[in-house]
């Protein structure tokens, strides 16, 4: 899990050609012993902090140097980044500071707008951006957020923005002071590339797919470039001090690891046979938009274990939703549109089918089932391959339905900063410590999502002892966090990834949820009694059935039911 952990916070010391272009120049000296002065940047000593947890943003990040009585790090020469979607473009951002040259190997062909690429087939999915994620992205690429917004995106805290209905009714509306970034996955990786390509250093090379890795073998096992082939060419071999791994689910990792003798790490995989259909519409007009219509998305979850069923709409550029249809328990959505609009009917509430009778569509509905979880434990590999990393989905791919992954992909490419920030370009060293801290950090939400898709019972994979022994406690906070804005508040850091997950186990939030879960209780004990439910009301005061609960969207300001 998640935990407190150490970095090097950067200060600055006197040189006397600080100014120079991007701060990089030679040094005349004037700095105490304890700090150096590389070749291509100024000078810095670090000083030593702890016990703040890696979710902090905004504190200095030190660039290749550590404290001069621990270590000096040169400017490296080369890396290559495999794959060129949102975690290979954050991670070749990160790289960009400490390295000469970063390449970046996509076998798909970019586009120059903000649309689909053959690459990218989840692009036609819901996607959001995490407040963590989000801060991440814009520190990497100043005026990222702005150039979203100013293309259609929208920034909204999903509490307060969205209907909400979930097993214990509609959620009631609230702010969690947390702003989601809303659009498209074409959207979001166009301004980032845009950015990226203003990097001098960083080069991305478009339909060149990497067929193996190359390695040199001496007293240590190291990667020192890849065999790469681009589209109508012939096979070359590119060497670098660093290979990065963010080729995504589709890795070829595992082979290329067979290929050169070395054991692949364990893998761990959750199956709950989800799959979705998505489709965008056009929003309606102003004047044919309901009064009641009062959100701004929709959000509609199945009930376990006998509604496997559930949607979205979230709001994107253009005055546009894209609707998807979610089905766990291989209950999957069809793709015809006669049959689309009766799942959807099908659903806890028919809200989304009545939404789409308004709305212009404007595309096809677009199937996937490549949802399987999957964690390769690298942190915990036996195998020592010094000058490699992997990060994103290559290395823990979750259910897209919960939208994480643009987000961890960009904690993860934060973890291979401070991995550099550590121990430097060390092709010995930076291996173990990137993969260390990031399983730290993945484990963590690793547990968030398997949790979820264990609720339903066909699902397949080994389930931890603690989720399986915490289970009644975590059914307890989640209904908490639903019906009640101040569990929801305190709670919402951790869905954001800027909070450890332990904070659901701190005694402050055992006590807000068991005070919350007892007042619900009782309030809905005495409801009952107040209709003369007799023995009912014990159940009542459990769980309302589907019509107390409500099939549509209570109006604005309106509370959860029960």
């Amino acid at each position: 899990m998640l935990h407190g952990y150490k970095f090097w916070v950067l200060r600055r010391r006197t040189c006397k050609y600080e100014g120079a272009a991007n701060g990089v120049a030679r040094c005349d000296g004037r700095h105490d012993e304890q700090s150096t002065c590389a070749r291509h940047h100024s000078c810095v000593t670090l000083t030593h902090e702890s016990d703040i947890w890696r979710a902090g943003i905004g504190y200095n990040r030190p660039r290749y140097e550590r404290d001069g009585s621990a270590m000096t790090h040169r400017r490296a020469n080369r890396a290559i980044v495999i794959g060129g979607s949102m975690a290979g473009m954050c991670a070749a951002r990160v790289l960009a500071d400490v390295y000469e040259h970063v390449v970046v190997l996509e076998r798909d062909s970019f586009p120059t707008e903000a649309t689909h690429r053959r690459g990218v087939p989840q692009s036609h999915h819901a996607h959001v951006l995490l407040v963590r994620g989000q801060r991440e992205i814009e520190r990497w690429f100043p005026g990222f957020t702005e150039a979203v917004l100013s293309r259609g995106g929208q920034q909204l805290d999903f509490a307060e923005a969205f209907a909400v209905r979930r097993m214990w009714g509609w959620a009631p509306r609230s702010a969690t002071g947390f702003q989601m970034l809303w659009g498209s996955r074409p959207l979001f990786e166009n301004v980032v590339r845009e950015r990226l390509r203003g990097r001098g250093n960083v080069e991305l090379r478009e339909l060149h797919a990497v067929e193996s890795l190359q390695v040199t073998r001496g007293e240590r096992l190291r990667v020192d470039g890849v065999v790469v082939k681009s589209r109508g060419g012939s096979a070359e071999k590119l060497y670098a001090d660093l290979i990065v791994d963010c080729s995504g689910r589709a890795s070829q990792l595992p082979r290329w690891l067979e290929k050169i003798g070395v054991p692949t790490p364990r893998e761990e995989v959750v199956e709950a046979f989800a799959g979705y259909a998505s489709r965008f519409y056009r929003q309606p007009s102003p004047e044919d938009w309901p009064d009641e219509w009062w959100w701004k998305g929709l959000w509609v979850e199945g009930i376990p274990p006998d509604l496997p069923r559930g949607g979205v709409a979230f709001p994107i550029e253009d005055r546009c939703w894209l609707v998807t249809a979610v089905g766990f328990m291989k209950d999957y959505p069809p793709t015809d549109e006669r049959r689309f609009v009766e799942y959807l009917e099908s659903l806890a509430s028919p809200v989304l089918a009545r939404v789409i009778e308004k709305c212009e569509p404007l595309s096809d509905i677009v199937p996937n089932r490549s949802t399987t979880n999957r964690f390769r434990h690298y942190e915990s590999w036996s195998a020592e391959l010094d000058g490699f990393v992997a990060t994103g989905d290559s290395v823990c791919a979750f259910n897209p339905v919960y939208g994480q992954g643009m987000s961890t992909a960009a904690v993860c490419a934060a973890e291979l900063e401070r991995a550099l920030a550590r121990v430097g370009p060390r092709p010995e060293e930076l291996p173990k410590e990137h993969f260390r801290e990031q399983g730290r950090f993945l484990s963590g939400v690793w547990n968030l999502a398997i949790g979820a898709d264990f609720a339903w019972p066909t699902t397949e994979g080994v389930r931890p002892t603690a989720s399986r022994l915490f289970w009644p406690y975590t059914f307890l906070l989640l209904e908490s966090m639903h019906g009640d804005p101040e569990v929801m508040r305190k709670m919402a850091p951790v869905f954001q990834l800027l909070a450890p997950p332990e904070r659901a186990m701190e005694p402050a939030m055992l006590r807000a949820v068991a005070s919350s879960s007892l007042r619900r209780r009782v309030a809905r004990f005495r409801e009952a009694l107040s209709r003369g439910q007799g023995i009912n009301a014990v159940r009542a005061a459990v769980l309302p059935t589907m019509a107390e609960l409500g099939s549509m969207p209570p109006r604005e300001n309106a509370g959860a039911n029960g």
